[in-house]
């Protein structure tokens, strides 16, 4: 089965936070306020680029849980992703690519997954003797077995953003927008043929809201929603699955 979309995935998210690392690298502290007057607050807006990105990290890597929506390429392959993840390890979504789709739900230490039809297609004789197995059932297996590992390996959103580091390049404040009715404000990177425009929260915690990479080879749209709510990874009802760690005894 093809299981590393998942993985791929989470990866755009971890390249998202290279560049946001990178942008947070060269972080001045500012202008100074004139003498005598009562300095006004300032807004994330104020700040530079760079002081912007050092926020976005310090918000982003506080979340309990969130929501990734992926359209792009990954590997050179066409792919759609959406997955809500919390820092208990639990998920919940799905993963389109041109073999199908996949449906994931992960609680505690049981993954639940179901297949499509055109997914089953594409794995050829074995994914139909699977179907008519498993039919239209969840599949039920621990979360660390092989058949569900590759794609609950990424379920734990505090491993995700590990990878929100520090680097060594500068951040291009840009325009005002907005994500989903949240107001935001761009940041904008380039890294070879990629060019990257980051969008942060500028109302709440400054949160990393979307991410497009243009040029290169996976361009793609991420976006970052649901901060903090709960993840529905919530166990199919048991005459919904089949536990496959038990078939062949």
């Amino acid at each position: 089965m093809n299981q590393h979309v998942f993985k791929r995935a989470t990866i755009a998210l971890v390249a998202t936070a290279a560049v946001l690392g990178g942008l947070a690298a060269c972080n001045p502290t500012g202008g100074s306020s004139t003498a005598g007057q009562q300095p006004r607050k300032k807004t994330l807006a104020d700040l530079t680029g760079p002081q912007i990105a050092t926020k976005a990290i310090k918000a982003t890597k506080s979340a309990t849980s969130l929501t990734m929506d992926l359209e792009g390429k990954s590997s050179g392959e066409d792919m759609t992703f959406h997955m809500a993840l919390d820092t208990k390890g639990d998920c919940a979504g799905h993963i389109k690519t041109a073999d199908g789709t996949i449906q994931l739900i992960k609680a505690g230490a049981t993954a639940y997954l179901t297949f499509d039809d055109a997914y089953w297609t594409s794995q050829g004789k074995d994914g139909q003797t699977a179907k008519s197995v498993i039919g239209g059932r969840w599949m039920k297996t621990k979360a660390t077995g092989a058949d569900a590992k590759d794609l609950t390996s990424s379920c734990d959103l505090s491993e995700v953003l590990t990878g929100f580091e520090g680097g060594d390049t500068e951040a291009k404040k840009g325009a005002l927008t907005t994500v989903g009715g949240v107001p935001a404000i761009t940041l904008t990177e380039r890294d070879g043929a990629e060019h990257y425009t980051i969008y942060v929260a500028t109302e709440g915690k400054p949160y990393l809201l979307k991410l497009v990479t243009k040029g290169g080879k996976e361009p793609g749209t991420l976006l970052l929603s649901g901060f903090n709510k709960p993840v529905n990874a919530k166990a199919p009802a048991a005459k919904d699955t089949v536990d496959i760690d038990k078939l062949g005894g």
